[in-house]
């Protein structure tokens, strides 16, 4: 999907904040910022906290939306909705040594190591890229 959009997929490897939006079961939108992992052109890695409302707004309704930044001037937008699958096969980010090095400075930054990040962030979350605006 990702190969036919290069600006996209070069800013969904080089950003390190997206905005992830969910909904809730009776249709409540719910956005947060997250870190996230482009492993090939159709899909992303996110870890999340457990409980949370992302997570349980995935176990009713799987789609989703994902978006970066603009330019403060109403271009370079980039926006993808998707599928998300909260995902027990995905290991631990402890086990994502390409995840820890995209956020290698912000885990510096704050203090964590990997091993924390992991027991603060559990859930891995699956999202298959269905379309891209932008």
């Amino acid at each position: 999907m990702l190969s036919t959009h290069p600006t996209a997929k070069q800013r969904l490897t080089d950003e390190a904040i997206g905005w992830l939006t969910t909904v809730s079961a009776t249709g409540k939108p719910s956005t947060a910022p997250v870190w996230f992992f482009l492993e090939n052109n159709d899909t992303l890695t996110i870890y999340s906290k457990d409980p949370s409302v992302r997570v349980r707004n995935l176990r009713s309704n799987t789609e989703v939306t994902l978006h970066l930044d603009g330019d403060g001037e109403g271009g370079a937008i980039v926006v993808l909705n998707g599928t998300a699958t909260l995902d027990n096969s995905i290991p631990a980010v402890t086990s994502h040594p390409a995840f820890i090095a995209k956020y290698q400075q912000f885990l510096d930054r704050y203090g964590w190591s990997a091993e924390q990040f992991a027991r603060g962030y559990p859930t891995s979350i699956r999202v298959d890229i269905t379309t891209i605006r932008g």
